[in-house]
């Protein structure tokens, strides 16, 4: 799952909060489980509902279609709380209603990383394809790797400027605080014959 599309999400013991009376450590895994085994009290999720709805990290997320599971659960009798029942829950309902914003948003972050992708893939096939706004650290690190290996320094012209990875020299501090691995520095110079890119 995309981090962004994490950031549209909201910790799911706040989400189950939102249910009053209710036990969070039972109903979170409640959640959990209705989530992974795809087919909570009444419905089935889709493999992208299942994915969207909850995310299992150390801080645990859910999205409004989580919040719509964990309504079926409610409404079927399968969460545990405190005191009786109530029909109505505000606050969940309100939150479950964001769900087409929500989907509408994961569908703009999906196709704007896919475009990334793909524009990256073109690059590292043709880098003159490239505009100058686009050079990077990374494109630059990217393209030399796809051309001339991970661990290959190197100079390939991307976007008509010739762009070069070269080793970063170790300072002895630095040599006796870390392990030896293998450092680059990547960089090109602009059209105003300007370094840019990692510092020299």
């Amino acid at each position: 799952m995309l981090w962004d599309i994490r950031t549209q999400m909201k910790p799911a013991l706040a989400v189950i909060d939102l249910i009053p009376n209710i036990h969070r450590t039972p109903a979170l895994a409640a959640l959990r489980r209705a989530v992974l085994e795809g087919r909570p009290a009444t419905f089935r999720l889709t493999d992208e509902e299942r994915e969207l709805a909850f995310h299992d990290a150390h801080v645990q997320l859910t999205s409004p279609i989580g919040a719509r599971v964990l309504r079926a659960l409610y409404d079927a009798g399968h969460l545990k709380l405190k005191k009786p029942a109530t029909k109505s829950l505000p606050a969940l309902d309100a939150y479950i209603a964001t769900e087409a914003a929500f989907r509408a948003e994961v569908a703009r972050l999906v196709a704007a990383d896919d475009a990334r992708r793909s524009r990256l893939a073109e690059i590292i096939a043709d880098p003159a394809c490239a505009r100058p706004d686009e050079l990077t650290v990374d494109l630059v690190d990217k393209v030399i790797s796809a051309r001339h290996g991970y661990a290959a320094t190197g100079t390939v012209t991307i976007a008509g400027l010739p762009c070069h990875r070269s080793h970063s020299s170790a300072t002895a501090a630095d040599d006796a605080r870390y392990r030896s691995e293998a450092s680059f520095r990547c960089w090109w110079i602009d059209s105003a014959g300007q370094r840019q890119g990692d510092a020299g």
